[in-house]
């Protein structure tokens, strides 16, 4: 598990925003109604966020929050684990969530993402394709690690 919190450190300070790309219209959907990801229903981003720091099923990950985000991880949540993402005032794609269920399956870690973002498009889509990357970063180091 230290491997895997190393691992995404060094990625998360590796991936940059783009906002040359677009994220397709297949992927990107209007949002209208609640927000629910990572087993909490918001009224919206912020909502989702409030919630996550009142919860007690979620903690604040230190080591991996920064000046542009906030990192969550669930306490319990065994066979499979949600984190959540926060973007800080201070960042274009703000107010935005982004969860992560990391679960078994197929024989390894599998992982699904889902994001509310309540910013411009643009922003949101330059965050959606930040963490796209993200995630297949990780998902290379997570199967270099099982080599």
């Amino acid at each position: 598990m230290h491997r895997l919190i190393l691992a995404i450190a060094t990625i998360l300070n590796a991936v940059t925003p783009s906002s040359a790309q677009t994220v397709p219209d297949g992927i990107y959907r209007r949002a209208d109604g609640p927000a629910k990801m990572c087993g909490l229903i918001g009224r919206n981003a912020t909502d989702v966020l409030a919630q996550a720091r009142q919860s007690p099923d979620f903690r604040v990950i230190p080591n991996l929050s920064s000046d542009r985000f906030e990192m969550f991880e669930t306490i319990r949540g065994e066979p499979f684990k949600f984190q959540l993402v926060a973007t800080r005032p201070s960042e274009p794609a703000f107010p935005a969530v982004t969860c992560r269920e990391l679960y078994q399956g197929g024989g390894g870690l599998r992982m699904t993402r889902t994001m509310q973002c309540d910013a411009d498009r643009a922003a949101c889509d330059a965050l959606f394709l930040e963490f796209q990357a993200f995630d297949a970063q990780l998902t290379q180091t997570l199967r270099d690690l099982k080599e």
